[in-house]
């Protein structure tokens, strides 16, 4: 898009602030009478990040020790049958550390209030992002990220993908000040999520240049420094075995403790579509070899589309961040509230795809849940549609300014 192009900003932010105090209340009174009382508070996804600042503290050298694990959340959170394990790199357990001297429902309530506090910090971070008509959920200015089912999800499971959209409305301020080299660093300090951080620095590469790589080359250093100190190197180079070891539900069933494994076809990307698709008909190798030719091509289309659109901007932004969530080799629900950018910033575009792909994205994922796990790989059609539909814009951005 084009300035002339862009849509108008909703410019007032009393909608959001009144919003946004009646959801945190709603959220927090939600977790003291019901989450706590049924339990589900001990079932939630934070107590692997708990677990990993705890360790971090107290055991660093077995941080991804999956017995060590597996002792301190059945002594720290409760009893379970399998273990979640913590599998990211070192450095975001240091961040949790704090939050482990605390009773694990203190800690989890205290972290459910900082992605509370998070999500304001990201609207005003990126509000003109998030002040743009056009979206179904966008009657005022900000209001799309609380419609959004996968915020809501990530904040109840006490999830991080809160404070990596919280990166990447920084990276996103760094690229709108042709701040390059910072756009990589900040980046880099996003590698709690590997999987999307690498193919966004891929392609923000493409799009911005050597800077961003170079950038993001020294804020890597720093992040594999911090973790090789926290912990040790053999300890860091057992990550690897970790994400090994849960990256598919028939290699995890060989690791200590039932560990819990990867199932691809809840993953709204193009892992979990070619899974569920054809899981059923097709051995576990050709899906394989499907999923790493399909995903080559795509990062090749993506790359050439950003390497030759003329106009830097939304769009461009757009295609990377869409094109690395559907890529990502390990995505849940929770971690497509990444896509509120790239869905803020072609709020208005008249496109039929990114049309029908928001709709899909605000109407598609609570009706999902309710039918199954099983078929939350259908999510990976409107980040597609999105996909494709942002490709098209900047290709007619292009063709009218040739």
């Amino acid at each position: 898009m084009t300035e002339s192009d862009s849509p108008r900003i909703l410019s007032s932010s009393r909608p959001f602030l009144l919003v946004w105090s009646i959801y945190s209340v709603a959220m927090l009174l939600g977790v003291w009478l019901l989450v706590y009382p049924s339990g589900l508070a001990e079932r939630m996804d934070f107590r692997q990040l708990y677990t990993g600042g705890y360790l971090a503290r107290t055991d660093p050298a077995n941080l991804y020790d999956f017995d060590r694990q597996m002792m301190a959340q059945s002594n720290l959170v409760g009893a379970a049958e399998r273990l979640l394990p913590f599998n990211h790199p070192a450095y975001e357990a240091w961040l949790f550390a704090p939050l482990s001297r605390l009773s694990y429902r203190t800690a989890y309530f205290c972290f459910l209030c900082v992605n509370v506090l998070l999500l304001s910090a990201c609207f005003f971070v990126c509000r003109d992002v998030f002040s743009r008509p056009g979206i179904i959920a966008q009657p005022r200015a900000g209001l799309q990220l609380f419609a959004f089912f996968p915020v809501t999800v990530a904040i109840l499971q006490g999830q991080d993908s809160v404070l990596f959209l919280f990166g990447l409305c920084l990276v996103y301020r760094c690229v709108t000040s042709s701040k390059h080299f910072l756009t990589g660093t900040v980046l880099a300090l996003l590698l709690f999520k590997p999987q999307i951080a690498l193919p966004l620095a891929l392609f923000f590469t493409a799009r911005y240049g050597f800077s961003v790589f170079a950038g993001f080359a020294m804020g890597g250093t720093i992040v594999a420094a911090a973790s090789v100190g926290l912990v040790g190197w053999q300890a860091f180079l057992a990550l690897g075995r970790v994400l090994l070891l849960t990256g598919s539900v028939s290699v995890s069933r060989s690791a200590p403790s039932g560990t819990f494994g990867v199932f691809p076809f809840v993953m709204p990307n193009l892992r979990g579509l070619i899974s569920g698709v054809s899981g059923w008909l097709l051995p576990g190798t050709i899906i394989l070899v499907l999923t790493i030719a399909l995903s080559v091509c795509v990062a090749l289309w993506a790359w050439r589309i950003l390497r030759s659109a003329r106009l830097e901007g939304d769009a461009a932004f757009s295609l990377a961040t869409t094109a690395a969530i559907f890529l990502s080799y390990h995505l849940y629900i929770h971690d497509l509230s990444l896509m509120q950018i790239p869905l803020g910033l072609m709020g208005g575009c008249k496109n039929s795809y990114i049309s029908r792909a928001t709709l899909l994205f605000y109407l598609a994922p609570p009706f999902l849940l309710i039918v199954g796990h099983n078929f939350l790989f259908v999510l990976a059609l409107p980040v597609l549609m999105f996909l494709y539909g942002v490709s098209q814009t900047l290709r007619e951005a292009a063709v009218r300014t040739a």
